[in-house]
């Protein structure tokens, strides 16, 4: 589950690199709001929606940001991701060689609804036909600030809340290995926590180390194995 939650997060990343990093900096980078719509939805497979304000330079480095960002698919036509401010600095000459390093990119108060079916399909996934390949990114710093995630779980019916979440993430690729490291509250109880994982291996299962210390007590949780 923590692997497919740094997919999603990462995900994000992938939509602004399609905002016209190279667009001369006189060019109103506003109006590429729509193309950032119609190729984020395209990669997540949902409706994306920017009802906020687009910004973005290209000196002295390329630098997006946007705010109140949507992304449909929630229950009763609600959004199932909202992002307050979702911004990001990357690297030019990467880009031009077909790379995207991204050195920094924040994500503040992110809110998203997860669904897990019974037999333990998590509903979010990267559509296979994106048209970036996961080899091609990295993220040298990605910073969670006040995120939020509701996961429903079918099989027991009921809904866990992921709270207060505030981490650092790092990836070599997308296709990982990415590691965590912060806080959060799960269902109210505070718990710091450092994540690690191995890259995804074509069948969908991925290494993945966690540590967690829950604040009310006086121990701590350790897992190495792999997810999938």
């Amino acid at each position: 589950m923590l692997a497919r939650l740094f997919v999603i997060f990462g995900g994000l990343f992938v939509l602004a690199r399609l905002a016209a990093l190279l667009v001369p900096p006189f060019i109103d980078w506003r109006g590429y709001r729509s193309d950032f719509e119609r190729e984020a939805s395209a990669i997540l497979g949902r409706k994306v929606t920017v009802r906020g304000e687009a910004t973005a330079r290209l000196l002295p480095f390329p630098s997006v940001t946007f705010n109140d960002v949507a992304v449909a698919g929630g229950p009763d036509g609600q959004p199932a991701m909202t992002v307050e401010t979702f911004s990001m600095d990357a690297e030019l000459a990467p880009f031009l060689s077909g790379r995207v390093l991204i050195f920094d990119m924040r994500l503040v108060r992110p809110k998203a609804m997860i669904d897990v079916a019974a037999d333990g399909t998590v509903d979010w996934t990267i559509r296979p036909s994106t048209p970036v390949k996961p080899e091609q990114i990295s993220i040298e710093k990605l910073t969670v600030s006040e995120g939020e995630i509701a996961l429903r779980h079918a099989a027991g019916g009921r809904t866990h809340l992921l709270s207060q979440v505030n981490a650092t993430v790092s990836a070599k690729s997308l296709a990982g290995p990415w590691r965590v490291d912060g806080s959060l509250r799960i269902d109210g109880l505070r718990t710091q926590i450092a994540a690690a994982t191995g890259r995804a291996e074509p069948d969908g299962q991925i290494r993945l180390r966690l540590r967690a210390s829950p604040d009310a007590y006086p121990l701590v949780i350790e897992t190495d194995g792999n997810a999938g």
